[in-house]
C-alpha cells in the first residue's frame, strides 16, 4: 500500500507534486520488473492524516481484500526489460 500525505488532487498532472503515475512509473516498469517481480496496479491511499479512526479502517480492510484476490488482477504491462 502506499500512502500520499497530501490530497490526491496534489498528484494529479500538473499538480503541487507532480503527477503520481509518472513517479511510480521507474519502479513500475524498471525497478520491479528488473529483479523479476510482476506489478500489479498500485494501492494509493491519500490523506490519512484527515481521516478519522474509521474511515481509516475501511482503507485497510478495503485493503486486506484487495489482497486476498490480488492473484487474480491483471498485471500492469510494463514491456519488456
Amino acid at each position: 500500500m502506499r500512502t500520499v500525505a497530501r490530497m490526491l488532487l496534489a498528484y494529479e498532472k500538473g499538480g503541487f507534486n507532480g503527477d503520481i503515475a509518472a513517479i511510480l512509473r521507474p519502479i513500475q516498469r524498471g525497478m520491479l520488473p528488473f529483479v523479476g517481480f510482476d506489478v500489479p496496479k498500485p494501492e494509493i491511499v491519500s490523506s490519512q492524516v484527515r481521516r478519522n479512526d474509521e474511515q481509516r479502517r475501511e482503507a485497510l480492510h478495503a485493503w486486506a481484500a484487495r489482497l486476498r484476490t490480488i492473484s487474480e488482477e491483471k498485471l500492469i504491462e510494463v514491456g519488456i526489460c
